[in-house]
């Protein structure tokens, strides 16, 4: 790989495919009738907020590194919802994959090929229930809740 397209994958391809996902996250919260969505991508201080609605959106100093969506509603949330919110973010990858692999098809080349990788590998391992050093995939969660009594 190229120090260009690597480059690309961190500062673009990785902060594109996070905020497809926490987007997801969001959506699904939406969807559960959240009072409040706070999306923040990437890690360090706030560097540019925009609210809409109930739906906050920060970009940090460190965006490429990761991404997280909080969501409350007054009426707490069944587990059947929580169960979709956490769903909501391989699920929102993995339909970019497919969407993107049929671009892909038309226009092949090296930026969509690792756009589509990159959602095919974030939808796969966060369904992949595991927890390292206090952080879990979505997938982990999803299985916890559902052990739960």
């Amino acid at each position: 790989m190229s120090l260009y397209l690597f480059a690309c994958l961190i500062l673009i391809i990785a902060p594109i495919c996070t905020l497809i996902h926490e987007l997801g996250h969001a959506c699904g919260a939406k969807l559960a009738k959240a009072d409040r969505i706070k999306l923040n991508l990437g890690i360090g201080k706030g560097h540019w907020t925009i609210a809409m609605n109930n739906l906050e959106l920060t970009l940090r100093s460190i965006y490429f590194i990761g991404g997280v969506t909080e969501s409350e509603r007054e009426i707490p949330y069944k587990k059947s919802e929580i169960i979709w919110i956490t769903f909501f973010g391989p699920m929102f990858n993995g339909v970019a994959a497919t969407i993107i692999y049929i671009i892909y098809e038309v226009n092949p080349n090296s930026l969509l090929q690792l756009l589509f990788w990159f959602n095919v590998w974030m939808a796969v391992v966060n369904m992949i229930p595991f927890k390292i050093k206090g952080k879990q995939t979505d997938g982990f969660a999803i299985l916890r809740l559902i052990c739960r009594e």
